[in-house]
């Protein structure tokens, strides 16, 4: 019942506020994100460490959506680090050029990973290994990257952590894709 309400809300929210997708530069986005997540880092003895590639172009996203994901992305991988020993507790985001049509985002855990029965469940609606979860946050997430013409990937780390990846298009390949339709 809860959930229902919840997913009614953001139902109508998104009828509300139609996406606005600008040029954004991704180190904005990236901060803003971190700021909100700094106070749970704090909590959870997580250290944020980022690898942002230089002189990377602007993307065309929603600047907003962008923001949850990667929000929703980096508090995933502080809760999947739960039991990870203090001193490795490190949380990574990178970002980087792929070629002159996009940038990839990836959030880098050093948690206990995901098995594959669990990644082939980890986009259903209302699953989750969270006790306090609801089970919308990575289909939400997913849904918000297919939006924006990407694709949201999971992959293990050799470490047994998990590394979610998405790509954003930048803001010259949509305007090229604007002007061929």
């Amino acid at each position: 019942e809860r959930a229902g309400k919840i997913i009614r809300r953001v139902r109508e929210f998104v009828k509300k506020s139609e996406p606005r997708r600008s040029a954004v530069k991704i180190t904005d986005v990236l901060d803003a994100a971190i700021g909100f997540a700094d106070i749970d880092a704090r909590r959870t003895g997580t250290r944020i460490h980022t690898e942002i590639e230089p002189d990377l172009p602007l993307v065309f996203a929603d600047r907003i959506m962008i923001e949850q994901v990667l929000l929703n992305l980096i508090r995933n991988g502080f809760d999947a680090m739960a039991d990870t020993l203090p001193e490795q507790r490190v949380l990574t985001v990178r970002v980087r050029g792929c070629g002159d049509a996009a940038i990839e985002v990836a959030v880098i855990d050093r948690g206990h990973g995901i098995s594959e029965e669990g990644r082939q469940q980890l986009f259903t609606p209302f699953y989750t290994t969270k006790t306090e979860g609801m089970g919308m946050g990575l289909n939400i997430c997913r849904s918000i990257v297919e939006f924006h013409n990407g694709r949201l990937l999971v992959d293990a780390t050799p470490e047994g952590g998990t590394i979610f990846s998405f790509p954003l298009p930048t803001e010259t390949a949509s305007e090229r894709i604007a002007r061929s339709a």
